[in-house]
């Protein structure tokens, strides 16, 4: 009597595990049916030619004779009388002198453009990924392209609130850090000059656009031939999410079967030990 509580349980246990592996299979969408392509069949009768409507036939036409016009004759032109010599002598013209004019070469005068002092600015970072926890180093060039002396060149850069400023130099001029702006004093910048700054700072969250990019200004305080190439910005991306390894497919489908299984055999257990139970 002790066995068939036992015996019950197993039975139980046995008919959930078919009920759940069966559940999945269920569940399962249903497959479309395939679409039937309805195709039409011509059939055997003739197509029905319409006749078409005549043509109504134009009459050529006939040219009709213009009018004769009578041509007046050509008129005869009048010769004026002859002029009849005079007596007497001749009057002999006298040559009188020509004056000559005398040139005078003018200077002409040309206007020579003025040359003007054109600051640029360049960025780059290194690494372009930012991983939370680990520094990137900015790098800032400034130079001056143009033909004079550029005079109170400053550097600005305002760095995004995801990144702790570390350290800031430069190859030359004053550096000040505010904050998440660095602003560097350069003064005067010779033709063909150039000055560095980096920026060293680290990552405390992960880079997200659009606000995953700085911008950095050159400025100065003397006439700019190219204003178009002050700003420069750099976009600092994301490392890719991290990806754990999964179940495969097959694996999930096996469970099921598994379970089915499993419950068969606790089913069958139970049938068994009732049978054998019984005197």
């Amino acid at each position: 009597m002790k066995a068939a509580p036992g015996r019950a349980l197993l039975l139980l246990i046995g008919i959930l595990l078919v009920g759940w592996g069966l559940l999945p299979r269920q569940s399962m969408p249903a497959v479309a049916a395939p679409l039937l392509l309805i195709t039409e069949t011509p059939t055997g009768e003739p197509p029905t030619r319409t006749p078409e409507p005549p043509t109504a036939t134009v009459p050529p036409a006939t040219a009709t004779p213009l009018p004769v016009t009578a041509t007046p004759p050509a008129a005869t032109p009048t010769l004026p009388p002859p002029v009849e010599e005079e007596e007497g002598p001749r009057a002999t013209p006298t040559p009188t002198a020509t004056p000559t004019a005398t040139l005078t070469a003018t200077p002409t005068l040309t206007a020579t453009p003025a040359i003007l002092a054109d600051p640029s600015i360049s960025k780059s970072v290194d690494p372009r990924v930012g991983v939370v926890g680990a520094n990137v180093t900015y790098t800032i060039v400034v130079s001056n392209i143009g033909g004079s002396v550029a005079t109170g060149v400053v550097v600005e850069d305002a760095l995004p609130a995801f990144l702790a400023i570390v350290s800031a130099t430069a190859d030359r001029g004053e550096v000040t850090v505010s904050g998440n702006t660095v602003r560097v004093t350069i003064g005067e910048l010779a033709p063909g000059e150039s000055v560095s700054v980096r920026i060293v700072a680290q990552v405390t969250r992960a880079p997200a656009p659009p606000n995953n990019q700085n911008l950095a200004i050159v400025s100065s305080s003397s006439p700019d031939a190219n204003p178009g190439n002050n700003q420069a910005s750099v976009a600092l991306g994301s490392p890719p999410p991290v990806t754990l390894p999964g179940t495969a497919s097959g694996d999930a489908g096996a469970l099921p079967a598994l379970a089915i299984a499993l419950g068969l055999m606790l089913i069958a257990g139970s049938l068994l030990a009732r049978r054998r139970a019984r005197p």
